[in-house]
């Protein structure tokens, strides 16, 4: 069966907060579903899935000779793998060069690109995971725990950490612009001092990290499982 956009649109259902509706309808537009996802080719698709598998599996991405430059450029042109001096540089949630958001998962480590993909990685995956991030403010790392169905934080760190979820224009790579807003802060105070740092026009919202995770969860939860759940529906 092939698949269309629809079958990859965020998964609003694990979602009774309205202020995360709001947020999740400010990142995903459906401007930019439709760029990504819209006429998606069954080996584009392919090719997507494979690498972040291997990102789950290695903490790396496959090399770029495992697929055919026109697939790597159509997923290119759709924000969702970037190919960057010959090599796999990110496919949304993850990186392949270190960040400040570290995930354990499935029994290994990969790093994703922002706090809201790292936080949606269990969901992606099926998995427990163990998320690392980093408080951009004092620097400190913020452990949490997020239960294997990717829904719930079974612990944190710090008692009230809190997402930052920016919004801005995308561009032609997310991970470029948008995503270098949307952090994880130790505490409400180290926000506020961050906040006080950015333009007044900056645009976010200022989530707990349970708004967080679902938020991740929701977008991240069908890149690997719409088919199935298409399938089982």
């Amino acid at each position: 069966m092939e698949n269309r956009a629809e079958d990859y649109a965020p998964d609003n259902s694990i979602i009774s907060d309205s202020i995360v509706l709001e947020a999740l309808g400010a990142l995903m537009t459906g401007a930019r579903l439709a760029a990504r996802w819209g006429g998606l080719s069954p080996a584009s698709l392919q090719a997507h899935q494979a690498i972040l598998h291997a990102y789950l599996t290695s903490g790396d991405p496959p090399s770029v000779s495992e697929f055919s430059a026109d697939t790597l450029s159509d997923l290119g042109q759709r924000d969702l793998v970037h190919v960057r001096d010959g090599r796999i540089a990110l496919a949304y949630p993850f990186s392949t060069r270190p960040t400040d958001f570290q995930v354990r998962v499935g029994g290994g480590e990969v790093h994703a690109i922002c706090a809201v993909d790292a936080l949606g990685t269990a969901a992606m995956a099926r998995e427990q995971a163990e998320v690392t991030c980093v408080c951009p403010t004092c620097r400190a790392g913020v452990s949490i725990g997020i239960s294997p169905g990717g829904l719930t934080v079974e612990h944190a760190s710090t008692p009230d950490p809190r997402v930052w979820t920016g919004v801005k224009d995308v561009g032609t790579c997310a991970a470029d612009s948008q995503c270098k807003s949307m952090l994880l802060f130790c505490s409400p105070e180290h926000l506020d001092t961050w906040k006080r740092s950015q333009p007044q026009s900056a645009r976010g919202f200022d989530l707990s990290l349970e708004q967080g995770v679902r938020l991740g969860a929701a977008i991240f939860r069908p890149f690997l499982h719409a088919q199935t759940n298409k399938a089982s529906s």
